[in-house]
């Protein structure tokens, strides 16, 4: 006979601050209650595409995609992406945008997929529900323009089990 118990699984809640930052990377990372993710970024353009470097500014992380892009996520002269990447599943509950106007929106990918179009950056936190190790935005069109500010993600923690009796043997 054995017996055992196992704990429900629970979740360790992180909120990254981007902002206060300053100057250009091929990625960036962030480390908040041990919980790591990095920022990469690219671009896509006409003719062209490739790697490009994150730009971390006071208002937050954006994409320098050449000497003439502004260093905000922006669709202008070639399509920005900017790509948060974690160790393991994570929920995306919120991203937070800075930089951004009331006409300016964004489309979400998870683990490389598209999910979501036209999601507006304007009014605080946007509120997500997606499950994935990535996540990337980009500008939706090319007139808009904006930095992600800060990030949400529920981390789920390991389950515990625990073993409370050892097997009983009959005797013949």
């Amino acid at each position: 006979l054995v017996f055992g118990f196992a704990g429900g699984a629970s979740a360790l809640l992180v909120e990254y601050d981007f902002t206060g930052g300053s100057g250009n990377y091929s990625s960036l990372s962030f480390t908040e209650s041990g919980v790591t993710t990095t920022a990469t970024a690219r671009y896509t353009g006409v003719f062209t595409s490739g790697p490009a470097d994150v730009s971390w500014r006071s208002a937050g992380v954006g994409v320098l995609n050449s000497g003439l892009d502004s260093p905000d996520v922006d669709g202008r002269t070639r399509d920005d992406y900017l790509t948060f990447s974690f160790g393991e599943q994570v929920d995306l509950l919120g991203l937070n945008f800075g930089n951004d106007t009331i006409d300016d929106e964004f489309d979400l990918f998870v683990d490389g997929v598209l999910v979501a179009s036209n999601l507006e950056t304007i009014g605080g936190w946007e509120a997500l529900a997606f499950s994935g190790t990535s996540f990337t935005v980009r500008a939706d069109q090319r007139n808009d323009d904006f930095t992600v500010s800060g990030l949400r993600a529920s981390v789920p923690e390991p389950a515990t089990m625990l073993i409370l009796g050892l097997g009983l043997v009959g005797l013949a």
